[in-house]
């Protein structure tokens, strides 16, 4: 009736309801989202990548800093910017129907770089789960040094057990050997450097990228060698980017101190299609000048090859590499420094990956290695003894697609090895040693909070020729939580990480019997030992500003049969001959007493039991006024036996690290002291060392030519010749460490 006495009143009514609807879809339509992205320091523009998380979408602003995104429903967003040199931005935007332009900034990167091996797919150190140090370009350049041990040394968290300079090798939060693991672009190096102290590892930190340290528990990708942590050399050798042209990095590094050269060199040559690249460094250093006078016998000299080829296409790539490493160095002090060690190298390599793939799982990784390692220990002409150790590793990891918020991987891994000792020091038979695994990484994501899960399972067998065979069959299981509290544009995280880490006991520790130079003892393996097993917790606090960036953090590792060296007397050793004959059959049962006194050696027996490891590591940054930063770091370890309370092996001493750096573009100028404490909390017999300061001054200057960029650093290492001794040196009681040394290194990249 109403509608009927007026008629117009229909029609206005259904105008209305289509004027209401075509205002709610024009309010819902796309629409185009402009910006600015700009240096939050000096207000520059940058280039940089957009990206929308909830539409997976980006794009790259241009080199005025402007950038445009299409077709973006009105909502809320979050947007991550990476730039590069440039920390990763991230902050909440609310687009409407007719948006403002945004401008948006990122700050200049102080710490954090990418990290590839903390997960199977690359982050920024600044969302990881476990605290990770990288070291590239010119910082890289500032650490340099004549083996990997050496150039990581100063690292939070990381110290170097050496036998001169030449073995030097990293140590990760108090731990050693077989529980920290060097990789090789993700590949086990092959080597025997984790068995003895005077066994190094065959990579020259030269001819590095970048070298990337994960510190703490890392047995969920890569097994129970990572339980204390792994470093991994990044070189590339194998392409897995398009290449057009030409482009290659070359090194010289020179230093002071033991009259040290060395030089670096790849270079990368394609069409689009397929890819060559083409590697090689050389070294060479005399003895070591000390304070104190030289290192006899602490020369070294080694020379590197290698050639890579690979197919590159739209979402993947396939390719295969061979190398050959030969080095050979002095051991200092042992046999009256006559020895020498003649490490040689055959690798070759096979890698294939994909991203993008259509299908339940949109990216894989497969990786195959073979390395055949052989050294001779060398005293005077003859050869004492020779070492082999062919290994064989296959891995294959594949990532799913997202299936909601839960992203993640699954992967298997299989390794063979031929281990065979001829000679004086051959402790123990020819050893087969095989071992499988199994394991997922999955994550699930929200704005602000990522939670990580995955478990591995790993099975290893030990075959020594007569003797008997082992099998251990181990669990390693992680939680983690990553924490960007909203409102912090990015600038905060609290990572917090569980670890049920599994190792089993290496072959060393199982079937070693008789004098060992290199480590100074008469070792006596066990195989009756179990596998250790740990809990480890880290959390870790990190901050970044345009002013200030850092990161501290607590750890605490408990390990379950933790496998150390205990001591014997001769009179325990001789009383216990019939029990070491039963373990050991056929072997010969000499005590090792002879020779000189400086080389009588201890007895020392692998036995497992609980421990402790905790501690702290902490570094920061701060930008006092424009260009001039002030850093400082801490890192302590402490280790202990459950049962005794006594000291665990081999600890390294408290340090404190502070310096100041000026920089103005892309020049650098800077100095920092670093101060170890005294350690005299000491394992047994272990000797205490005396605290010490050491001065560092560093320059470092790039410039560009056409289409290179070149690198000019100096350094003075140890600029006050201070006289000190290396807690973790093998030698500390008969000789000090390196004194004063100029370093002038040249980098050029094209």
């Amino acid at each position: 009736m109403f509608i009927r006495a007026l008629p117009g009143a229909r029609a206005f009514a259904f105008l209305a309801i289509g004027l209401l609807a075509a205002a709610s879809a024009a309010a819902q339509a796309p629409v185009r989202v402009t910006g600015l992205l700009l240096n939050s320091v000096t207000g520059a523009p940058v280039v940089g990548t957009i990206t929308i998380e909830e539409l997976k979408r980006d794009t790259t602003s241009n080199p005025d800093g402007t950038f445009t995104l299409e077709n973006v429903p009105p909502g809320d967003y979050h947007l991550t910017v990476r730039a590069e040199k440039f920390s990763t931005g991230r902050v909440d935007v609310k687009v409407t129907a007719a948006p403002a332009p945004l401008t948006l900034t990122v700050d200049p990167e102080i710490h954090y770089e990418e990290v590839v091996s903390v997960s199977p797919e690359a982050r920024s150190a600044f969302e990881s789960y476990q605290p990770t140090t990288v070291l590239a370009g010119q910082e890289l350049g500032k650490q340099l040094d004549m083996s990997l041990g050496e150039t990581l040394q100063n690292q939070p968290g990381v110290a170097s057990r050496s036998f001169g300079p030449a073995p030097a090798r990293p140590v990760i939060r108090g731990l050693d050997g077989d529980r920290v693991l060097i990789l090789q672009d993700g590949q086990r190096v092959g080597d025997l450097s984790s068995q003895s102290g005077d066994h190094g590892v065959p990579i020259n930190p030269a001819a590095a990228q970048k070298i990337e340290v994960v510190r703490g528990p890392a047995t969920l990708l890569y097994g129970a060698n990572a339980i204390g942590g792994l470093v991994n050399v990044i070189t590339d050798e194998i392409p897995r980017e398009k290449q057009e042209g030409a482009s290659g990095n070359f090194t010289l590094d020179l230093g002071s101190a033991a009259r040290e050269a060395a030089l670096a060199g790849d270079v990368h040559v394609g069409n689009g299609v397929f890819a060559l690249h083409a590697g090689g460094s050389g070294r060479h250093s005399d003895d070591v000048r000390t304070p104190d006078g030289q290192i006899e016998n602490s020369q070294s000299r080694a020379a590197m090859g290698n050639l890579g080829l690979a197919w590159t296409g739209e979402k993947g790539y396939f390719g295969g590499s061979y190398g050959y490493d030969d080095t050979r160095y002095g051991i200092p002090v042992v046999e009256e420094g006559t020895l020498q060690l003649t490490p040689r190298r055959h690798s070759f390599s096979l890698r294939a990956g994909a991203q993008g793939l259509a299908g339940t799982f949109d990216s894989f990784r497969a990786t195959f290695g073979h390395r055949r390692y052989k050294h001779e220990e060398l005293e005077g002409a003859d050869v004492g003894t020779l070492f082999r150790n062919d290994t064989t590793e296959v891995e294959l990891i594949a990532s799913h697609r997202a299936f909601g918020k839960l992203k993640g991987s699954v992967g298997g891994w299989a390794l063979g090895r031929a281990f065979e000792a001829i000679g004086e020091e051959a402790l123990s038979p020819p050893v087969d040693q095989n071992g499988v695994a199994g394991f997922f990484y999955e994550e699930l994501t929200w704005p602000h909070v990522t939670f990580q899960f995955g478990a591995r399972v790993d099975h290893t067998r030990f075959e020594p020729l007569d003797e008997i065979n082992r099998e251990f069959t181990n669990l390693s299981t992680s939680l983690g939580l990553l924490i960007q509290p909203p409102g912090l544009d990015d600038h905060l995280t609290l990572a917090v990480s569980f670890a049920r880490a599994a190792r089993n006991p290496a072959l060393e520790e199982l079937y070693f019997f008789g004098v060992h130079h290199g480590n100074f003892a008469f070792e006596v393996g066990n195989p009756s030992l179990e596998s250790e097993k740990g809990l480890g917790f880290d959390v870790s606090l990190r901050w970044r500003t345009p002013r200030a960036s850092g990161e501290v953090t607590y750890f605490r590792n408990g390990i379950e049969d933790y496998i150390f060296r205990s001591p014997m007397t001769q009179d325990e050793f001789e009383a216990r001959e019939d029990e070491f004959a039963g373990r050991f059959p056929g072997r010969d049962l000499d005590d090792g007493g002879d020779g000189d006194e400086e080389e009588q050696l201890q007895f020392i027996e692998f036995l497992g039991a609980d421990s402790v490891l905790q501690g702290v590591e902490a570094h920061t940054d701060v930008r006092l006024v424009e260009g001039l930063v002030a850093e400082g770091g801490v890192d302590y370890v402490h280790g202990s036996l459950n049962a005794t309370n006594q000291p665990l092996p081999r600890i390294p001493p408290f340090r404190v690290r502070g310096g100041l750096r000026y920089q103005r573009n892309a020049f650098q100028i800077g100095g920092e002291v670093i101060a170890a404490a005294k350690q005299d909390r000491v394992f047994d017999a272990e000797l205490p060392t005396d605290g010490y300061e050491l001065l560092k001054l560093y320059a470092s200057y790039s410039f560009v030519s056409g289409a290179a960029t070149s690198t000019v650093t100096v350094r003075v290492d140890n600029a006050t010749d201070e006289l000190y001794r290396n807690h973790l040196s093998l030698i500390k009681q008969f000789v000090p460490e390196m004194g004063r040394n100029f370093k002038l290194l040249y980098n050029v990249r094209f």
